[in-house]
């Protein structure tokens, strides 16, 4: 088994209701003055560059109050049209890299020679530090791992009973079919569009797509055993059930889709506000989006995640959401100084034992915390539904080892697809080429 995966796959077995091995108010594994780094005055400067955009309020908001109390000048930079490993990548050929750098398992496997040894940092000892984090094939950890996030289709329960008339169980509902007949009965109803679909590309080639590879087999090693046939041109796609089976129902969601008239000109906060307010039932999504839900929520309304219905339920696909951890954040060793590096362990620390940096990922961003020490209740329900799936290891494993463009470049495909301008076989050609390039 290749190293890589054989450590990624340990967060498979991982639940988020371990006992904690260290309290929450104890110590950071760093002390002592963070010193220089030639920026103004005595304050050290340090960046950040932020792929999760959707919590940038709230990262600028952190970075402002803890720059004050540690007496750091603290950058939150953003991600734009690029993805992740092209902005990245673009930042350290140009000598602009970040002291931090919040990314993607398979961005940090790209720059495991810039990165900071995280070892012998006093949270690695902490349950799913290792697990959550990325350990290379040397044993040593070089991400810290941010929170745990897991997709499928988004539903407002109360919103989709009222509508019916009848009970809703998103546990009941296994297949397309069935899934198809609740649609029915929220139009005949009157919801006239019962369901929300992104254009994204990150949502689209990022996630939906990336179903079809995590869900063809039992585990990440047969997600590996697929892609590489894809590689060798051994794989048709247009006749895998798995694809099939989950482009049926990405079909039948389109066809209920509220931007359906014009896809490609739907708002994501529309979408988002659109749930929280009953206006669809349904949304294709993760827990992430409750940063953009929660302004439009109604406490008098239920809301959760559940795994995407299909006709092909094997190897527990019905029961079970697709996620771990979302997000690892690498310290640069390349470009920052001393000083920049320790203020940047500092406040990994801070996240992991004061009761500040323990808010701030539960209830400023209402995210799933990866450490086992941080025991604060979630509130928001679709994190409390991921939390549940995780604590009963009802998640599969998302594939670690896309390359840097795939969502960029399978989203645009998948764009496509979405506005009707190319249709399933053509999708799939599209698919098998790009996986033909790669090495």
């Amino acid at each position: 088994m290749n190293k890589k995966i054989g450590s990624f796959l340990l967060a498979g077995v991982m639940a988020l209701g371990l006992v904690a091995c260290s309290a929450p108010n104890e110590g950071t594994g760093s002390s002592g003055e963070a010193g220089k780094s030639g920026s103004t005055g005595d304050k050290v400067r340090i960046s950040i560059l932020n792929s999760k955009a959707e919590i940038q309020p709230q990262m600028e908001k952190m970075a402002e109050e803890y720059g004050k109390k540690h007496n750091i000048e603290f950058e939150i930079l953003v991600t734009g049209v690029d993805s992740p490993s092209q902005e990245i990548s673009r930042r350290y050929a140009s000598g602009e890299a970040p002291t931090l750098f919040m990314g993607d398992v398979q961005d940090i496997y790209m720059l495991e020679e810039k990165t900071l040894d995280l070892s012998n940092e006093k949270w690695t000892e902490i349950s799913g530090a290792k697990e959550y984090g990325v350990v290379n094939d040397n044993g040593q950890v070089i991400a810290f791992p941010f929170c745990i996030e897991a997709r499928g289709l988004m539903y407002n329960k109360t919103a989709i009973e009222k509508v019916t008339g009848e009970k809703f169980d998103p546990e009941s509902v296994n297949t397309m079919d069935q899934l198809a007949e609740i649609l029915e009965k929220l139009v005949a109803g009157g919801m006239e569009s019962p369901v929300a679909l992104n254009k994204e590309d990150w949502s689209l080639g990022g996630h939906y797509l990336c179903s079809v590879y995590e869900q063809v087999g039992k585990d990440v090693e047969d997600a590996s055993k697929f892609i590489d046939e894809l590689k060798a041109g051994k794989a048709n796609l247009a006749e895998n059930p798995r694809y099939n089976s989950l482009m049926d129902t990405f079909d039948l969601l389109a066809k209920y889709n509220m931007n359906k008239e014009d896809p490609m000109a739907a708002d994501y906060d529309r979408n988002a506000i659109a749930l929280a307010e009953g206006e669809v039932g349904f949304w294709f999504n993760g827990n992430w989006a409750w940063a953009e839900m929660k302004d439009a929520a109604s406490d008098e309304f239920e809301y959760g995640v559940m795994p995407i219905p299909q006709n092909n339920t094997e190897n527990g696909v019905a029961d079970k959401l697709t996620g771990s951890a979302s997000k690892r954040i690498m310290i640069d060793k390349e470009f920052s100084t001393e000083a920049q590096q320790k203020a940047a362990l500092e406040w990994l620390n801070w996240l992991v034992y004061d009761e500040e940096g323990q808010k701030f990922i539960v209830d400023e961003c209402q995210l799933v915390p990866a450490f086992s020490n941080n025991t604060l209740e979630v509130t928001n329900p679709l994190s409390a539904s991921v939390q549940k799936y995780a604590q009963n290891n009802a998640l599969i494993d998302g594939y670690p080892f896309y390359p840097g463009d795939h969502w960029k470049e399978m989203g645009a495909e998948f764009q496509k697809y979405l506005a009707k301008n190319i249709d399933r076989n053509e999708f799939a050609k599209a698919i098998e080429a790009y996986w033909q390039k790669q090495k």
